[in-house]
């Protein structure tokens, strides 16, 4: 027979033993399982806790075992994962922390990497951490932040700036201007009515001016065979303008007007033999003088042939009249 004392102390250590299994139960404890535990190195947890899930494309593969802070005193912190899986994960893996629901709690995601050597117990994953909503959302509401900042300042300073320029009178001006420019807007509406007027007014004219236009194209479009050979024509004449060497004939002419220039020149000048006749009257008065003796020969001859030639047959010598 037991005494109560022992039966007391047996019930005790029973109850121990219980409350010790119980609680490496809820720890998922790896007393009695058969998994791994491997490791990752994170600069930051993000609120993740002991107990959160390990898992694989969503499905639960193992537990966080144990958060604790790297032994460099570097702030980096040790996270131990508990796997209890047998489906083949690469060394390569990356441990992922990333958000498992909207309430923002966390787990980690091992997202499977390539090559043929699997993780052993102890091994150590590459880490990552998955960017969250709130992280998402500023990174693109804080571009749109700065540039709102910057515009509101701009538009202070252009605020402050048009409120120092309307200083004074130059805001009458402005009122002055945008009056012009209404009674401008509204000259223009009366020529815009004026002008439809006139279009309503001469439609049957413009019409008419319509068709005629119609009927020059018909006409022109039915005489396009002629058009075109006209215009053949003109071409064949440009390039036989083009053939017919013209810048040469126009180069001979050219010197031709430059030699006659010279001669005439020449001739201004009294150079030469027709220079000289064309500039001095001397060889004029000779010829004059010699054709009067000439003349006076010829008729003292007639009236006195015995001078020249002594024979009786001219007869006597005739008498002069009044005119010789």
């Amino acid at each position: 027979m037991l005494s109560r004392e022992l039966k007391a102390g047996i019930t005790v250590l029973l109850a121990g033993v219980i409350v010790y299994f119980g609680i490496s139960y809820l720890k998922n404890s790896s007393l009695f399982d058969k998994g791994i535990t491997v490791y990752s190195v994170y600069d930051r947890v993000d609120g993740l806790m002991g107990s959160q899930p390990v898992t694989i494309n969503g499905y639960a593969i193992g537990r966080i075992e144990s958060i604790d802070f790297h032994p460099d005193l570097s702030g980096r912190l040790i996270v131990a994962m508990r796997i209890d899986t047998d489906y083949p994960v690469p060394a390569s893996s990356l441990a992922l922390i990333k958000s498992s629901d909207l309430l923002g709690a966390k787990e980690i995601s091992i997202q499977i990497g390539k090559g043929t050597e699997l993780i052993q117990d102890g091994d150590t994953l590459g880490s990552a951490i998955e960017e969250s909503i709130g992280d998402a959302i500023n990174k693109e509401v804080l571009p749109v932040k700065v540039k709102t900042e910057k515009l509101l300042a701009s538009l202070d300073t252009a605020v402050q700036i048009m409120t120092g320029f309307l200083q004074g009178g130059v805001e009458q001006d402005f009122r002055s201007s945008f009056s012009n420019v209404n009674k401008s807007l509204v000259h223009l509406n009366e020529i815009t009515t004026e002008l439809a007027s006139y279009m309503t007014e001469n439609r049957a004219s413009l019409g008419r001016a319509t068709q005629n236009f119609e009927k020059l194209s018909k006409s022109l479009a039915d005489n396009r065979d002629e058009l075109e050979r006209v215009f053949a024509n003109v071409a064949n004449i440009s390039d036989s303008l083009g053939r017919a060497n013209v810048g040469q004939t126009m180069l001979a002419l050219e010197r031709t007007s430059r030699n006659l220039d010279v001669v005439t020149g020449r001739l201004a000048n009294g150079e030469g033999t027709l220079g000289k006749l064309s500039a001095q009257d001397s060889l004029y008065t000779q010829i004059d003088k010699t054709v009067q003796s000439l003349d006076r020969l010829l008729l003292d001859l007639r009236y006195h042939p015995e001078r020249y030639v002594r024979l009786s047959v001219f007869g006597r010598r005739p008498s002069r009249v009044e005119e010789e």
